[in-house]
C-alpha cells in the first residue's frame, strides 16, 4: 500500500515512518487545536491506519455488489422455472421479425426480414458449442433422446469442427437456426477474425468447409476428404442475424489466475476476438454464454470467474453472460433434467432473437442508392472550380429527380392495374 500521510496538529506522519519518533513541531505536551496532547495523538494515529488498511476497496465493494446480484438472479431463475413452459412456447411460436421496434421513420415493412433467424456460434476450441447446440435443441423441442445432432469431439485434432453446421432449433416451425462453427486457436486469431468477417459480410452455409493457412498438410488434406461431395455448394446462403460468443470458464478462471507478470497472450485473444467490430450489430455485442463453470472448484470461483469474464469483455456481468452446465449424455434420464438450466437456455435464446430482430437491415432501395449516390458526388465537387462544382451538382441532382418521377409513374401504374 502506498504511503499515506495523516495530518495531526502542524505535522504529518507516514506509514513508513517511525511512531516514536517527536512530531516535527512544538513539544512533547503541546496542545493540539482538539485539546488532545502530541503523544495522544501519536498513539492513536496507528489504530487509524490499520482501519483505512483493513477497509474494503471500492472495487471490492462493486464487486460484491455484483455477487449479490448474480445470487438474486439464480434465485429468480428458480422462481420462474415452474413458467418454463410458456416461454418455450414463445419461442416455438416466434416468427422472424416478431421482436422488431420501429425507429427512425423506418417501418417493418421496410426490413429486410430473413425467412429464418440465423444465429452464429463463435468461441475457442473446447469452448462448448457444439454440446450447447445439442442442448438447445433438446431444451427447444422437450426432447429426451434423439438431440445429440451436432458432432461433440474431445480434442482439437483432425476430429474437431471444421466445417459450418446449420441447425433447426424448433423442429415444428423451422424459425429459428444456429450455426456451429470451427473453434478459435491462439495461433491462428488473426486468419480466423478474417473468415469471421467473410461470414458476417457475405453469409455462411451449411456444410461449408474451414481450412486455415496454420493447419498441417495432414489436417488439410483430412479435412477436404471429408468434404469431398460439395454439398455447401447446393446449400442455402444465411445472412448472420446475431453472434452467441461461447466461452469457457475454466479457461477464463485460468487467465484469473495469472500473475501480472504472466503471459496474458489468451486473455487478449479472447478481448480482441470479442470485440472484433464484425461480430456486433451496431451497438449490440454478441450474448456471452459461459460453460463449465459447474468444473470449478467453488461457487466462489464462479461467481469470481463471470466477474473477471464480463471485465474482459466490457459487458454486464449479469445480465448478459448466461453461466449454463452442460447436460452431456445422449439420454435425460429421470432426475436429470434441470428446468433451472433449461430457463437460462430458452432466455438466453430470447435474448439473442430479440437483438437480431431489432438490428435488421432494410431492404434495398435503388432510390436510396442513387439519392447517396448524388450525396457522395456532391462532397467530391467541393475542391472543385465554383461553375463544374455547379454544373455536376445540377446534374446529379437532375438525375435523382428523374429517377424520383419514374418511380412514382411506376407505382401509379402498378396501382391503376
Amino acid at each position: 500500500m502506498k504511503s499515506r500521510r495523516m495530518g495531526g496538529g502542524e505535522g504529518n506522519v507516514g506509514v513508513g515512518e517511525d511512531w516514536s519518533a517527536p512530531m516535527a513541531s512544538g513539544s512533547e505536551n503541546e496542545e493540539n487545536s482538539e485539546g488532545r496532547s502530541s503523544v495522544d495523538y501519536e498513539d492513536s494515529v496507528p489504530g487509524v491506519i490499520q482501519q483505512y488498511a483493513e477497509a474494503p476497496s471500492e472495487y471490492d465493494l462493486i464487486k460484491s455488489d455484483l455477487k449479490k446480484k448474480i445470487t438474486l438472479q439464480k434465485q429468480s431463475f428458480e422462481k420462474r422455472a415452474k413458467n418454463i413452459e410458456e416461454v418455450r412456447m414463445r419461442l416455438q411460436k416466434y416468427k422472424p421479425g416478431d421482436y422488431y421496434l420501429e425507429a427512425g421513420g423506418s417501418k417493418k415493412s421496410e426490413v429486410a426480414i430473413p425467412e429464418v433467424t440465423t444465429l452464429l456460434l463463435v468461441g475457442a476450441m473446447g469452448a462448448g458449442k457444439s454440446t450447447l447446440v445439442n442442448n438447445l435443441i433438446r431444451v427447444l423441442n422437450r426432447k429426451t433422446n434423439d438431440f445429440d445432432r451436432a458432432q461433440v469431439c474431445g480434442d482439437a485434432g483432425e476430429n474437431g469442427t471444421y466445417f459450418l453446421n446449420e441447425y433447426a432449433l424448433c423442429e415444428k416451425s423451422n424459425n429459428i437456426c444456429v450455426f456451429d462453427s470451427r473453434g478459435i486457436s491462439e495461433v491462428a486469431t488473426q486468419e480466423a477474425l478474417t473468415c469471421l468477417e467473410d461470414w458476417m459480410v457475405h453469409g455462411v452455409r451449411h456444410n461449408q468447409m474451414v481450412t486455415r493457412d496454420c493447419d498441417s498438410d495432414k489436417v488439410k488434406q483430412a479435412v477436404e476428404n471429408k468434404g469431398r461431395h460439395g454439398h455447401h455448394k447446393l446449400s442455402k446462403r444465411r445472412s448472420v442475424n446475431f453472434v452467441i460468443f461461447v466461452v469457457n470458464a475454466l479457461s477464463v478462471h485460468k487467465m484469473y489466475l495469472t500473475p501480472q507478470d504472466g503471459d496474458h497472450t489468451p486473455r487478449d485473444n479472447l478481448r480482441r476476438l470479442f470485440k472484433f467490430p464484425f461480430l456486433s450489430f451496431n451497438d449490440a455485442r454478441p450474448v456471452v454464454v459461459m460453460t463449465h463453470g459447474d468444473l470449478l472448484k467453488s461457487d466462489n470461483d464462479r461467481l469470481e470467474t463471470r466477474i473477471y469474464l464480463g471485465e474482459q469483455l466490457g459487458v454486464p456481468a449479469v445480465d448478459y453472460i448466461f453461466e449454463y452446465s452442460a447436460h452431456t449424455g445422449r439420454f435425460v434420464e429421470e432426475g436429470d433434467d434441470c428446468p433451472v438450466n433449461d430457463l437460462i437456455l430458452l432466455e438466453m435464446v430470447e435474448f439473442a432473437l430479440q437483438r437480431a430482430d431489432r438490428n435488421l437491415p432494410r431492404k434495398f432501395s435503388t432510390y436510396v442508392a442513387v439519392k447517396e449516390w448524388v450525396e457522395k458526388v456532391v462532397r467530391s465537387c467541393s475542391n472543385l472550380n465554383g461553375k463544374a462544382a455547379l454544373g455536376i451538382v445540377v446534374l446529379a441532382l437532375l438525375v435523382q429527380v428523374l429517377f424520383a418521377i419514374l418511380i412514382m409513374a411506376f407505382r401509379s401504374s402498378a396501382t391503376k392495374s
